[in-house]
């Protein structure tokens, strides 16, 4: 007899627009990546999860039949799956858990590029279980990348009633946008902890929401850039650290944007002639970089 393989897939994301200020009910433009996570489940007879990257087993747990630890690579990731599949269990008490769980990611860790919410979503469709749930009783944040998660392109998201819209940015737009690796990983919960004690007022809100409106009604690279100035000028108020261009790439010709957690993992930069673009960063020893059309789905 054939064993029944479940298989699912989650994308990975990078918020464009928006960062920290969504938690505070702005809009945000983010994107699903063409990168992502898969998980297989088979039927076992106790759980075990089995985590792939490109680089090879990352990470190994076997469960008892009550989710005690029996063996692991890693004590603490063995602990956050444990709770998030108990969590699993208390919002459906039906599920099996006596699954072999192997999750495959098609990207380097390292990047930032979400980790943590592919594997809450490939679990929540698995499981029937709603995935903002499970991401309010782990991981935290504004759920941004769950949505991101399942969706086709790129979505204008707003923490207030989980509102996912899909928009499509102007291709002359996308046709000059690089994302380049910084290569120094930030804690995003770190981060979030350290904003959440700003104070924000409403019209800083709106100033947001009303930059993101330009971003998506943009037709040109220029108008787009403005709108990159636009957003980093307001957000290093509050957040304090200095804008990304002022502090390492000064001499770069064109718009340079934090994503995420500022400071680490990817950042944006527009260019007009791509090759140009590529020799500049790799010269700052930045050589991982994707075109939109080689990163975005």
């Amino acid at each position: 007899m054939t064993t029944e393989i479940q298989t699912f897939r989650a994308s990975c994301k990078l918020m464009l627009f928006g960062e920290y200020f969504v938690l505070r009910g702005s809009k945000s433009l983010a994107f699903p990546l063409k990168f992502g996570q898969d998980l297989e489940v088979t039927e076992a007879k106790s759980p075990s999860w089995t985590g792939i990257s490109p680089q090879g087993i990352w990470f190994e747990v076997h469960f008892n039949t009550d989710l005690t630890i029996v063996e692991t690579s890693n004590d603490e990731t063995a602990e956050i799956l444990r709770k998030i599949l108990l969590k699993i269990k208390e919002l459906n008490p039906q599920i099996n858990l006596n699954q072999n769980f192997k999750a495959t990611a098609d990207f380097n860790l390292e990047w930032g590029l979400g980790s943590s919410s592919t594997l809450l979503s490939l679990l929540s469709q698995w499981s029937s279980v709603n995935p903002y749930e499970l991401l309010q009783s782990s991981f935290g944040g504004s759920g941004y990348d769950i949505a991101c998660a399942t969706a086709v392109g790129p979505i204008k998201y707003e923490i207030n009633n989980r509102q996912i819209e899909e928009v499509k940015l102007n291709e002359s737009i996308t046709n000059k946008l690089l994302f380049i690796y910084l290569g120094k990983k930030q804690s995003s919960r770190k981060e979030i902890a350290r904003f959440e004690k700003s104070e924000i007022a409403d019209t800083d809100i709106s100033n947001l929401n009303k930059i993101i409106d330009k971003v998506i009604e943009a037709k040109t690279i220029e108008e787009f850039e403005s709108c990159i100035d636009s957003s980093e000028n307001l957000l290093t108020q509050f957040i304090g650290k200095e804008k990304l261009k002022d502090a390492i790439f000064t001499d770069y010709k064109y718009s340079i944007k934090s994503l995420g957690a500022w400071g680490g993992d990817f950042f944006l930069a527009t260019y007009r002639n791509l090759e140009e673009a590529k020799s500049y960063f790799t010269r700052k020893g930045h050589d991982t970089m994707f075109t939109y059309k080689e990163l975005i789905k």
